[in-house]
């Protein structure tokens, strides 16, 4: 007889019961996250993201644009309210100008109201250092043509999503609709469910 049945017996019991309650905390989270995936993947089918030193527009196909992992570099966005296009740009801090030029030749092809949104990394937050910030916008306004009236962007609420794992901020918009949807379109399960930090074994 194997002298160590009964203590099998009982981690095995143990572990069943520890299994049991676990799941059924993550079942709503489970639940959760599958809706979340569902709608973020829809999401990103229609979505073009601007890598590092890539800018994207929205098109009819893909009418969310957004950018992500703004560590150092900034994001950028133009976005016209009246006709439903956007802009979007991943701009280094060494050459942050380079897109930049790029981007304001969209904008001088466009007249009225055009709004803008400057996203410097979560590094420049942290370490108090907007001089890039003020670069882009005292050069925007030199810039601007005169049939162009650059306003901030209009928004209700968070539209800056903090990715935890890499320290960066993320975005995308609907410039269709005319919100953000960060929220979806960088939902992260790992975040959100338990499952993938509580342990399943305590033995």
């Amino acid at each position: 007889m194997d002298k160590f049945s009964d203590y099998k017996n009982i981690k095995k019991d143990i572990n069943n019961y520890i299994d049991n309650k676990i799941n059924d905390g993550y079942r709503d989270a489970d639940e959760y996250c599958n809706e979340m995936n569902s709608i973020k993947f829809s999401l990103l089918e229609r979505t073009s993201l601007a890598r590092m030193y890539e800018i994207v527009e929205s098109s009819l196909e893909k009418p969310i644009i957004g950018t992500q992992a703004l560590d150092t570099c900034y994001g950028i966005m133009f976005y016209d309210r009246k006709n439903k296009k956007g802009i979007c740009g991943h701009a280094v801090p060494s050459e942050l100008l380079v897109v930049f030029r790029e981007m304001m030749k969209w904008v001088n092809q466009r007249e009225g109201e055009i709004e803008y949104m400057i996203v410097p990394g979560f590094r420049n937050f942290d370490r108090k250092d907007l001089r890039g910030l003020k670069l882009l916008e005292d050069y925007m306004m030199e810039k601007v043509s005169e049939q162009v009236k650059l306003v901030p962007l209009k928004s209700n609420g968070d539209y800056i999503k903090f990715h935890q794992r890499t320290l960066s901020y993320e975005f995308a918009f609907d410039t269709e609709k005319g919100n953000f949807v960060s929220e979806y379109v960088f939902f992260d399960q790992i975040e959100h469910n338990p499952r993938y930090t509580a342990p399943k074994r305590y033995f």
